[in-house]
């Protein structure tokens, strides 16, 4: 027999499930993503990975070769932050749209590839059961009493 509470829990509990299988998919496709920014003269082009890390640099033409040493490395410096901006750009708008009004640090800690979704969803699970007296009972209790 199953009481309304009950069933407001196994609803709320697929729900949340549902949740965590589109944030992992959302996850998959951030993974994939790189971007690449060219300098203006097309120079130099940079490309930086999801978590906004240098995975090429390339240089194109002779033009590099004429810029004094502290300039082209100025203009690196200068393309790679560009690319690292643009793909935490990019990974924040994947996030966004489906974070909660409140989500604060956890959407930052995701696009820095510091968010633990599993844990996030099995410590609400837990706070759930929690308030619905669904947990074990006597846990954490001396049983030999």
């Amino acid at each position: 027999m199953s009481s309304p509470l009950f069933n407001q829990m196994e609803n709320a509990l697929a729900d949340l499930r549902k949740q965590q299988e589109r944030i992992r998919e959302a996850q998959e496709r951030a993974e994939k993503e790189t971007t690449t920014v060219s300098s203006k003269d097309r120079s130099l082009t940079a490309t930086v990975d999801h978590r906004q890390r240098l995975t090429g640099l390339k240089f194109s033409g002779t033009r590099y070769r004429t810029m004094a040493p502290a300039e082209l490395a100025n203009k690196i410096v200068e393309l790679v932050q560009q690319a690292q901006d643009e793909a935490n750009q990019k990974s924040l708008a994947v996030y966004s749209a489906m974070a909660p009004a409140g989500f604060g640090s956890a959407l930052t800690d995701m696009v820095n590839g510091d968010f633990d979704l599993d844990k996030m969803f099995d410590e609400a699970v837990r706070e759930a059961d929690s308030m619905s007296g669904t947990a074990d009972e006597g846990e954490g209790t001396d049983r030999g009493k």
